[in-house]
């Protein structure tokens, strides 16, 4: 089986990368290090991508797929965590999962109050606030695992 390697950029390229290409990948170190943040509040994030439920919204009838959501509202240093809802999308944006409200499980309480991942909130906030310009923001979050053992999902 082939691996490949995101190219990875550093933290003080991040936001060239995302103007001229439109997306930007850190390596583990380059979050923490973007975020100010030891790697290990990171790992400690770990247990609970290990709990995710089924998502339960795959129309392909698959089990590959484990998955929790959160919404936050971003006001400059300002977070909040906004009552749990659906997420949606048209299926013109997802031909095959849009269309429906999801409603996935909600993110535990446990790892949106961690510091790391409110700074981790407020530094997305930032960043985009940097090429858009200072505002609020509406932060979708999802945290999830796809298992493409047997080469599905893949």
């Amino acid at each position: 089986m082939s691996e490949f390697s995101p190219r990875y950029v550093t933290p003080d390229q991040l936001a060239t990368a995302l103007r001229e290409d439109g997306y930007a990948v850190l390596s583990p170190q380059g979050v923490a290090d973007w975020l100010g943040r030891p790697l290990a509040q990171l790992d400690a994030l770990h247990p609970d991508w290990d709990g995710l439920p089924p998502d339960e919204y795959l129309k392909d009838g698959g089990r590959y797929r484990q998955r929790r959501h959160a919404c936050f509202t971003v006001d400059g240093h300002d977070l909040q965590q906004v009552p749990h809802r659906a997420h949606w999308q048209p299926v013109e944006y997802n031909a095959l999962h849009g269309g429906m409200q999801r409603w996935f499980a909600p993110m535990e309480a446990a790892t949106v109050v961690q510091p790391v991942w409110q700074q981790l909130m407020r530094s997305l906030a930032a960043t985009a606030s940097a090429l858009r310009g200072s505002q609020p923001w509406f932060v979708e979050a999802h945290q999830f695992r796809i298992d493409t053992a047997g080469g599905i999902g893949r």
